[in-house]
């Protein structure tokens, strides 16, 4: 049997920190100010920390920064403001109406959304084994979330449809990005250039909000927190997370977001003093056993269908 590579493993855990951990520092700006300017704030450091990287990339490879943009001008202008824009807006939205542990809940259910959408469009094929590790991943969240104490609702409720359709969103861009990635477009262009079309719209959700902002309550926690949710939440993790999807598929990539709200528990436990349940242990392990069978056993051949079609 052919061995595989870790690399796409180290590279992914590393993002599955990063996110799990952002649940609960992203509520911090969110005490001081309204969802859409903490968004545009935190995007702000994005665009500098990738477009630092994606020109040095591009000088490297003696490509112009915009060959991006050769794997089909509208495509990357549509994946930026699906996985950017709409993405990003519907879930900071909901990140501020739902605990930190229910929205990693609600979001993990992207892989599902992912796996369906790679099926149906012929990019990869879902077998039954990998079928079966979506649901036990998905009920192994379930259990960690559930056994959290403090993972109830807030608010009227919106917030989980909000969040519910940020993770199809997800699982929308994870499945389109790949054709782009295989057309030539680099992982951290395709981020950048995404955040950069998408800019406007980040800027226009923000503006009504500016009289509002108290800007004198941003301490070095809420600037802290505004640094590594932009740089490395939506900045490396972002180009990460496309590079793998080029590397090992959508599904076998967006299957390790299930690992995020285990991730989420234990900053609970670090940082906030939760405490951890036996029915959150139960619902890691079957988390684990879940993108264990999807990433080696749960995958097959692309269908018939080609796999970037015009």
């Amino acid at each position: 049997m052919p061995r595989v590579s870790l690399a796409p493993e180290v590279g992914l855990l590393a993002v599955v920190l990063v996110w799990g951990v952002n649940f609960a520092v992203i509520k911090v700006p969110l005490e001081v100010a309204p969802p859409f300017t903490v968004n545009l704030l935190r995007f702000v450091v994005s665009a500098s920390v990738l477009g630092g990287l994606h020109l040095r990339q591009a000088r490297a490879r003696g490509v112009s920064p915009a060959a991006t943009f050769a794997a089909g001008p509208a495509r990357v202008v549509g994946i930026g403001l699906l996985g950017i824009l709409a993405y990003q807006a519907v879930f900071i939205l909901g990140i501020d109406r739902v605990s930190a542990g229910t929205g990693a809940l609600l979001i993990a259910s992207s892989p599902a959304w992912t796996a369906v959408a790679a099926h149906a469009l012929g990019h990869e094929r879902l077998l039954a084994l990998g079928w079966a590790g979506m649901v036990a991943s998905l009920v192994g969240v379930g259990l960690v979330v559930v056994g959290n104490p403090g993972a109830a609702f807030e608010g009227d409720g919106s917030g989980v449809a909000l969040m519910l359709a940020a993770a199809l969103a997800w699982g929308l861009y994870t499945t389109l990005s790949r054709p782009l990635l295989q057309r030539g477009a680099s992982a951290l262009g395709l981020t950048f250039w995404g955040i950069v079309v998408s800019a406007p719209g980040l800027f226009l959700l923000a503006a009504p909000e500016f009289p509002t902002v108290d800007w004198p309550a941003f301490g070095p926690a809420e600037v802290g927190a505004i640094l590594f949710s932009g740089g490395l939440s939506t900045g490396l993790a972002y180009a990460i997370w496309n590079e793998s999807v080029l590397q090992v598929g959508a599904s076998r990539t967006a299957a390790f977001s299930n690992l995020v709200p285990v991730v989420g528990v234990v900053a609970g436990v670090v940082l906030r003093g939760e405490s951890v349940t036996l029915l959150q242990v139960a619902g890691g392990v079957l988390i684990v056993a879940g993108v264990v069978v999807v990433r080696r056993r749960g995958i097959g051949p692309a269908l018939a269908r080609a796999t970037a079609p015009e």
